[in-house]
């Protein structure tokens, strides 16, 4: 009971675009500022728009990108200040809790070495 059935298609209704270009008087204003003599065409004044749009793109990433080559530069510098200080201090720790280091501080508040050897307690099995 499938009937194939042909729809029509249905554009939507499109309502009236207001087209208004904006090169043709920008180019007839160049043309009398610059007293060209329309020697100027709108074809050509959209491309120099064009490329000057592409350079300005351009030299905002080429500034981005020194501007982040140089953030990267300052956290180089300071992982590696980081780094040396880190080693600096464990350096000084590892001295400080060497076994002789730790007598020499002991002794100065009144401990003494311990001149006997240490007993051994063993535990015979039942």
């Amino acid at each position: 009971m499938s009937q194939n059935r042909s729809r029509k298609r249905v554009e939507p209704k499109r309502s009236r675009s207001f087209n208004f270009n904006l090169i043709e008087p920008l180019s007839k204003w160049v043309n009398q500022k610059l007293e060209l003599d329309e020697r100027l065409s709108p074809g050509t004044l959209r491309k120099v728009l064009w490329i000057g749009l592409m350079v300005t793109i351009y030299i905002f990433f080429q500034h981005n990108f020194d501007s982040l080559i140089r953030k990267l530069d300052r956290a180089d510098r300071q992982v590696n200040e980081q780094r040396a200080s880190f080693i600096s201090h464990k350096s000084r720790y590892l001295y400080a809790s060497k076994q002789s280091e730790i007598e020499k501080k002991l002794q100065d508040r009144g401990f003494e070495k311990n001149a006997q050897a240490p007993i051994k307690i063993a535990i015979k099995n039942l």
